[in-house]
């Protein structure tokens, strides 16, 4: 799987460079990036707890389906944002 921290987002609190040092670090701007984009194996728990840790929420999975879909309990369809 690969994270992805969105540059628009991140306020650079770096709770992420914390828990995970060897898949995110600063840019020259004093923001986050992600160094190690993929994350496998012992890596997706460290990054999984960087992601949750993210005040902003920043930092995101990318190039899988989101793992939290809303479902109308009646239909039992998902539900798109609006």
């Amino acid at each position: 799987m690969r994270a992805r921290v969105d540059p628009t987002r991140c306020q650079g609190y770096a709770l992420c460079v914390e828990v995970a040092p060897k898949h995110f670090t600063f840019d020259d701007w004093g923001f986050v990036q992600a160094v190690q984009i993929d994350a496998d194996g012992e890596h997706l728990a460290t990054v999984t707890k960087a992601i949750d840790r993210c005040p902003i929420k920043a930092i995101r999975w990318i190039g899988s389906p989101p793992t939290a879909a809303v479902v109308d309990p009646e239909t039992d369809e998902p539900v798109r944002p609006v």
